[in-house]
Protein backbone atom coordinates (compact mmCIF):
# COMPACT_ATOMS: atom_id res chain seq x y z
CA UNK A 1 0.00 0.00 0.00
CA UNK A 2 3.06 2.51 0.73
CA UNK A 3 4.13 1.79 -2.43
CA UNK A 4 1.19 3.04 -3.81
CA UNK A 5 1.25 5.97 -1.77
CA UNK A 6 4.72 6.41 -2.59
CA UNK A 7 3.64 6.26 -6.46
CA UNK A 8 1.11 9.04 -5.70
CA UNK A 9 3.54 11.26 -3.76
CA UNK A 10 5.62 11.30 -7.29
CA UNK A 11 2.75 11.70 -9.43
CA UNK A 12 1.13 14.65 -7.88
CA UNK A 13 0.97 16.92 -10.50
CA UNK A 14 0.56 14.83 -13.23
CA UNK A 15 -2.65 13.11 -10.98
CA UNK A 16 -3.92 16.63 -10.62
CA UNK A 17 -4.05 17.55 -13.89
CA UNK A 18 -5.68 14.41 -15.81
CA UNK A 19 -8.58 14.69 -12.89
CA UNK A 20 -9.12 18.43 -14.15
CA UNK A 21 -9.20 17.10 -17.87
CA UNK A 22 -11.03 13.88 -17.53
CA UNK A 23 -13.84 16.79 -16.31
CA UNK A 24 -14.36 17.68 -19.70
CA UNK A 25 -15.78 14.47 -20.93
CA UNK A 26 -17.32 13.54 -17.95
CA UNK A 27 -19.37 17.32 -18.67
CA UNK A 28 -20.23 16.09 -21.95
CA UNK A 29 -21.20 12.80 -20.62
CA UNK A 30 -23.41 14.32 -18.14
CA UNK A 31 -25.49 16.42 -20.83
CA UNK A 32 -25.74 13.85 -23.22
CA UNK A 33 -26.93 11.22 -20.03
CA UNK A 34 -30.77 10.95 -21.00
CA UNK A 35 -32.98 11.51 -17.95
CA UNK A 36 -36.48 9.61 -17.71
CA UNK A 37 -38.90 11.08 -15.57
CA UNK A 38 -41.63 8.24 -15.40
CA UNK A 39 -41.78 6.16 -12.56
CA UNK A 40 -43.69 3.81 -14.65
CA UNK A 41 -41.15 3.11 -16.79
CA UNK A 42 -39.04 0.42 -13.90
CA UNK A 43 -42.10 -1.48 -13.09
CA UNK A 44 -41.98 -4.81 -14.11
CA UNK A 45 -43.70 -5.69 -17.81
CA UNK A 46 -46.29 -8.12 -16.30
CA UNK A 47 -48.18 -5.76 -14.51
CA UNK A 48 -51.81 -4.67 -15.44
CA UNK A 49 -50.74 -0.95 -15.79
CA UNK A 50 -47.25 -1.81 -18.26
CA UNK A 51 -49.64 -4.31 -20.32
CA UNK A 52 -52.27 -1.95 -20.65
CA UNK A 53 -50.30 1.00 -21.75
CA UNK A 54 -48.48 -1.52 -24.52
CA UNK A 55 -52.24 -2.36 -25.76
CA UNK A 56 -52.85 0.93 -26.05
CA UNK A 57 -49.73 1.93 -27.95
CA UNK A 58 -49.66 -1.06 -30.09
CA UNK A 59 -53.43 -1.40 -30.98
CA UNK A 60 -54.40 2.01 -30.75
CA UNK A 61 -51.11 4.18 -31.34
CA UNK A 62 -51.82 6.40 -28.79
CA UNK A 63 -48.95 6.30 -25.81
CA UNK A 64 -50.26 9.21 -24.18
CA UNK A 65 -53.37 11.21 -23.69
CA UNK A 66 -53.76 14.46 -21.44
CA UNK A 67 -57.17 15.76 -20.48
CA UNK A 68 -57.46 19.38 -20.62
CA UNK A 69 -59.95 22.14 -19.43
CA UNK A 70 -60.78 25.43 -20.55
CA UNK A 71 -62.94 28.24 -18.41
CA UNK A 72 -65.19 31.40 -19.21
CA UNK A 73 -64.44 30.23 -23.07
CA UNK A 74 -67.18 30.42 -25.64
CA UNK A 75 -67.32 27.27 -28.45
CA UNK A 76 -66.12 29.57 -31.28
CA UNK A 77 -62.67 30.24 -29.30
CA UNK A 78 -62.63 26.38 -27.91
CA UNK A 79 -62.59 25.28 -31.25
CA UNK A 80 -59.49 28.04 -32.02
CA UNK A 81 -58.22 26.35 -29.36
CA UNK A 82 -58.14 23.04 -30.69
CA UNK A 83 -56.96 23.90 -34.20
CA UNK A 84 -54.15 25.54 -32.25
CA UNK A 85 -53.00 21.91 -30.22
CA UNK A 86 -53.55 19.67 -33.56
CA UNK A 87 -51.28 21.52 -35.08
CA UNK A 88 -48.64 20.68 -32.39
CA UNK A 89 -45.70 18.12 -33.43
CA UNK A 90 -47.08 14.76 -32.06
CA UNK A 91 -50.62 15.44 -30.86
CA UNK A 92 -52.67 12.74 -32.85
CA UNK A 93 -56.25 13.25 -31.79
CA UNK A 94 -58.60 15.43 -30.49
CA UNK A 95 -61.94 14.02 -28.74
CA UNK A 96 -63.52 16.66 -27.99
CA UNK A 97 -67.59 18.03 -28.53
CA UNK A 98 -66.60 19.96 -31.31
CA UNK A 99 -64.58 17.38 -33.15
CA UNK A 100 -67.64 15.27 -33.18
CA UNK A 101 -70.55 17.68 -33.25
CA UNK A 102 -68.44 20.75 -35.13
CA UNK A 103 -68.59 24.12 -33.43
CA UNK A 104 -71.96 24.90 -35.33
CA UNK A 105 -73.72 22.36 -32.59
CA UNK A 106 -74.38 24.42 -29.60
CA UNK A 107 -72.96 21.92 -26.49
CA UNK A 108 -76.28 22.49 -24.48
CA UNK A 109 -77.92 20.60 -27.03
CA UNK A 110 -76.24 17.41 -25.38
CA UNK A 111 -78.52 15.17 -22.92
CA UNK A 112 -77.22 16.24 -19.73
CA UNK A 113 -75.91 12.93 -18.45
CA UNK A 114 -73.43 13.52 -21.04
CA UNK A 115 -73.23 17.05 -20.69
CA UNK A 116 -72.21 16.77 -17.05
CA UNK A 117 -69.39 14.86 -18.19
CA UNK A 118 -67.56 17.55 -20.63
CA UNK A 119 -69.25 20.39 -19.08
CA UNK A 120 -69.38 22.35 -15.52
CA UNK A 121 -72.17 24.94 -15.77
CA UNK A 122 -71.40 26.38 -11.91
CA UNK A 123 -67.91 27.11 -12.77
CA UNK A 124 -68.07 27.61 -17.04
CA UNK A 125 -65.30 24.76 -17.73
CA UNK A 126 -65.48 22.36 -21.18
CA UNK A 127 -63.39 19.08 -20.62
CA UNK A 128 -61.78 17.70 -23.83
CA UNK A 129 -58.87 14.93 -24.79
CA UNK A 130 -55.69 15.19 -26.34
CA UNK A 131 -53.97 11.72 -27.46
CA UNK A 132 -50.14 11.51 -28.20
CA UNK A 133 -48.94 9.27 -30.80
CA UNK A 134 -45.69 8.60 -28.76
CA UNK A 135 -45.24 6.64 -24.69
CA UNK A 136 -46.39 8.59 -21.84
CA UNK A 137 -42.75 9.82 -20.35
CA UNK A 138 -40.78 10.31 -23.81
CA UNK A 139 -39.18 13.29 -24.65
CA UNK A 140 -41.53 14.09 -28.08
CA UNK A 141 -44.56 14.25 -25.09
CA UNK A 142 -43.22 15.87 -23.19
CA UNK A 143 -42.41 18.77 -25.30
CA UNK A 144 -45.82 18.45 -26.44
CA UNK A 145 -46.96 19.16 -23.40
CA UNK A 146 -44.78 22.57 -23.24
CA UNK A 147 -45.61 23.39 -27.11
CA UNK A 148 -49.53 23.18 -26.28
CA UNK A 149 -48.87 25.29 -23.10
CA UNK A 150 -47.10 27.86 -25.09
CA UNK A 151 -49.68 27.76 -28.23
CA UNK A 152 -52.34 28.38 -26.08
CA UNK A 153 -50.75 31.30 -23.86
CA UNK A 154 -51.62 28.44 -20.78
CA UNK A 155 -55.78 29.29 -21.45
CA UNK A 156 -55.90 25.65 -20.50
CA UNK A 157 -55.49 23.50 -17.21
CA UNK A 158 -53.50 20.08 -18.52
CA UNK A 159 -53.66 17.15 -16.08
CA UNK A 160 -53.06 13.21 -16.53
CA UNK A 161 -49.77 11.61 -16.30
CA UNK A 162 -47.72 13.30 -19.36
CA UNK A 163 -48.62 16.56 -17.68
CA UNK A 164 -47.19 15.26 -14.23
CA UNK A 165 -44.15 14.01 -15.87
CA UNK A 166 -43.32 17.19 -17.56
CA UNK A 167 -44.35 19.44 -14.22
CA UNK A 168 -41.70 17.02 -12.60
CA UNK A 169 -38.68 17.41 -15.15
CA UNK A 170 -39.07 20.97 -15.11
CA UNK A 171 -39.01 21.46 -11.12
CA UNK A 172 -36.31 18.62 -10.83
CA UNK A 173 -33.96 20.36 -13.34
CA UNK A 174 -34.67 23.84 -11.59
CA UNK A 175 -34.21 22.75 -8.18
CA UNK A 176 -31.40 20.04 -7.88
CA UNK A 177 -28.48 22.56 -8.31
CA UNK A 178 -29.64 24.40 -5.60
CA UNK A 179 -30.36 21.84 -2.68
CA UNK A 180 -26.48 20.21 -3.89
CA UNK A 181 -25.27 23.87 -3.64
CA UNK A 182 -27.01 23.66 -0.09
CA UNK A 183 -25.78 20.64 0.98
CA UNK A 184 -22.19 21.72 -0.07
CA UNK A 185 -21.88 24.85 2.44
CA UNK A 186 -23.68 23.28 4.92
CA UNK A 187 -20.98 20.67 4.57
CA UNK A 188 -18.02 23.35 4.48
CA UNK A 189 -19.14 25.37 7.26
CA UNK A 190 -19.25 22.04 9.77
CA UNK A 191 -16.12 20.87 8.59
CA UNK A 192 -14.51 24.43 9.18
CA UNK A 193 -15.70 24.42 12.44
CA UNK A 194 -14.39 21.50 13.44
CA UNK A 195 -11.42 20.91 11.49
CA UNK A 196 -7.86 22.27 12.06
CA UNK A 197 -7.67 24.29 8.65
CA UNK A 198 -9.89 26.16 6.77
CA UNK A 199 -8.95 25.36 3.72
CA UNK A 200 -9.61 21.70 3.96
CA UNK A 201 -13.24 21.61 3.16
CA UNK A 202 -12.40 23.28 -0.27
CA UNK A 203 -10.29 20.61 -1.07
CA UNK A 204 -12.31 17.61 -0.10
CA UNK A 205 -15.34 19.48 -2.24
CA UNK A 206 -12.74 20.05 -4.62
CA UNK A 207 -12.11 16.46 -5.27
CA UNK A 208 -15.46 14.83 -4.28
CA UNK A 209 -16.69 17.29 -6.49
CA UNK A 210 -14.34 15.76 -8.99
CA UNK A 211 -15.69 12.32 -8.38
CA UNK A 212 -19.36 13.25 -8.76
CA UNK A 213 -18.81 14.88 -11.75
CA UNK A 214 -16.86 11.28 -13.05
CA UNK A 215 -19.51 9.03 -11.66
CA UNK A 216 -22.80 11.33 -13.56
CA UNK A 217 -20.60 11.44 -16.91
CA UNK A 218 -19.79 7.75 -16.91
CA UNK A 219 -23.87 7.51 -16.75
CA UNK A 220 -23.97 7.64 -20.24
CA UNK A 221 -22.90 4.45 -20.69
CA UNK A 222 -26.54 3.37 -19.03
CA UNK A 223 -28.01 4.90 -21.84
CA UNK A 224 -30.24 6.81 -19.62
CA UNK A 225 -31.36 7.30 -15.63
CA UNK A 226 -33.95 8.33 -13.84
CA UNK A 227 -34.79 11.39 -12.45
CA UNK A 228 -34.83 10.24 -8.86
CA UNK A 229 -30.99 8.90 -9.35
CA UNK A 230 -30.05 12.04 -10.57
CA UNK A 231 -31.20 13.94 -7.91
CA UNK A 232 -29.77 11.78 -5.20
CA UNK A 233 -26.71 10.93 -6.66
CA UNK A 234 -24.76 13.75 -5.86
CA UNK A 235 -25.82 14.74 -2.53
CA UNK A 236 -25.84 10.75 -1.42
CA UNK A 237 -22.32 10.03 -3.24
CA UNK A 238 -21.05 13.55 -1.13
CA UNK A 239 -22.36 12.01 2.49
CA UNK A 240 -21.07 8.91 1.49
CA UNK A 241 -17.92 9.23 0.12
CA UNK A 242 -16.71 12.49 2.73
CA UNK A 243 -15.71 10.10 5.46
CA UNK A 244 -12.66 8.55 3.58
CA UNK A 245 -11.75 12.54 2.81
CA UNK A 246 -11.62 12.81 6.52
CA UNK A 247 -9.54 9.37 7.08
CA UNK A 248 -7.21 10.48 4.92
CA UNK A 249 -6.96 14.10 6.45
CA UNK A 250 -6.14 12.25 10.43
CA UNK A 251 -4.15 9.71 9.01
CA UNK A 252 -1.46 12.58 7.02
CA UNK A 253 -1.73 14.83 10.36
CA UNK A 254 -0.86 12.06 12.51
CA UNK A 255 2.25 10.98 10.04
CA UNK A 256 3.67 14.43 9.87
CA UNK A 257 4.16 14.01 13.83
CA UNK A 258 6.15 11.13 12.59
CA UNK A 259 7.84 12.49 10.14
CA UNK A 260 8.21 16.28 10.90
CA UNK A 261 10.52 17.75 7.84
CA UNK A 262 9.32 15.11 5.24
CA UNK A 263 5.57 15.65 4.03
CA UNK A 264 6.10 13.30 1.16
CA UNK A 265 6.13 10.45 2.72
CA UNK A 266 4.02 11.27 5.45
CA UNK A 267 1.56 11.41 2.94
CA UNK A 268 2.73 8.51 1.00
CA UNK A 269 2.16 6.01 4.49
CA UNK A 270 -1.07 8.43 5.23
CA UNK A 271 -2.46 6.84 1.89
CA UNK A 272 -1.42 3.25 2.62
CA UNK A 273 -3.26 3.61 5.80
CA UNK A 274 -6.06 5.37 4.69
CA UNK A 275 -6.26 2.76 1.88
CA UNK A 276 -6.50 0.11 3.81
CA UNK A 277 -9.02 1.19 6.13
CA UNK A 278 -10.93 2.73 3.57
CA UNK A 279 -11.42 -0.31 0.91
CA UNK A 280 -12.92 -2.44 3.40
CA UNK A 281 -15.45 0.16 4.59
CA UNK A 282 -16.69 0.93 0.82
CA UNK A 283 -16.92 -2.75 -0.14
CA UNK A 284 -19.43 -2.95 2.18
CA UNK A 285 -21.17 0.16 1.24
CA UNK A 286 -21.14 -0.98 -2.34
CA UNK A 287 -22.83 -4.15 -1.29
CA UNK A 288 -25.53 -2.32 0.26
CA UNK A 289 -25.77 -0.46 -3.35
CA UNK A 290 -25.97 -3.43 -5.24
CA UNK A 291 -28.35 -5.15 -3.01
CA UNK A 292 -30.46 -2.40 -4.47
CA UNK A 293 -30.32 -4.05 -8.19
CA UNK A 294 -32.39 -6.81 -7.42
CA UNK A 295 -35.30 -5.02 -6.69
CA UNK A 296 -38.58 -6.22 -9.50
CA UNK A 297 -38.74 -2.27 -8.98
CA UNK A 298 -35.90 -1.70 -11.37
CA UNK A 299 -35.80 1.91 -10.01
CA UNK A 300 -32.99 0.17 -7.16
CA UNK A 301 -31.56 -1.27 -10.10
CA UNK A 302 -30.66 2.00 -11.74
CA UNK A 303 -29.87 3.45 -8.55
CA UNK A 304 -27.72 0.91 -7.37
CA UNK A 305 -25.59 0.48 -9.95
CA UNK A 306 -24.77 4.41 -10.27
CA UNK A 307 -24.18 4.60 -6.45
CA UNK A 308 -22.01 1.83 -6.71
CA UNK A 309 -20.02 3.96 -9.35
CA UNK A 310 -19.72 6.54 -7.29
CA UNK A 311 -18.24 4.71 -4.08
CA UNK A 312 -15.73 3.88 -6.56
CA UNK A 313 -14.68 6.69 -7.63
CA UNK A 314 -14.86 8.42 -4.25
CA UNK A 315 -12.41 5.98 -3.45
CA UNK A 316 -10.18 6.48 -6.05
CA UNK A 317 -10.84 10.56 -5.65
CA UNK A 318 -9.65 10.14 -2.28
CA UNK A 319 -6.16 8.49 -2.32
CA UNK A 320 -5.14 10.15 -5.52
CA UNK A 321 -6.68 13.61 -6.37
CA UNK A 322 -7.05 14.81 -2.47
CA UNK A 323 -3.30 14.13 -1.57
CA UNK A 324 -2.28 15.47 -4.86
CA UNK A 325 -4.41 19.00 -3.81
CA UNK A 326 -3.01 18.65 -0.22
CA UNK A 327 0.97 18.47 -0.77
CA UNK A 328 0.41 20.91 -3.83
CA UNK A 329 -1.29 23.54 -1.54
CA UNK A 330 0.33 22.37 1.76
CA UNK A 331 1.88 25.53 2.52
CA UNK A 332 -1.65 27.64 2.36
CA UNK A 333 -3.16 24.65 4.42
CA UNK A 334 -0.19 25.43 7.11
Amino acid sequence: MEKFGRAVVKCRFVILAIAIALLIPSAFGYIGTRVNYDIMYYLPGEIDTMKGQDILMDEFGKGAYALMMVQDMDAKHINELEEKISGVEHVDQIISFNSIAGPAVPIELLPDKYLDQIYNEETDTTMFAVFFDDTTSSDETMNAIQEIRKVTDNECFISGMSAVVTDTKLMSEKETPFYVLIAVILVCIVLAIFMDSFLVPVFFMLSIGMAIIYNLGSNIFLGEISYVTKALAAVLQLGVTLDYSIFLWHSYKEQKSVYPTDNKEAMAVAIGKTLTSVVGSSITTIAGFIALCFMSFTLGLDLGIVMAKGVVFGVIGCVTILPSMILIFDKALE
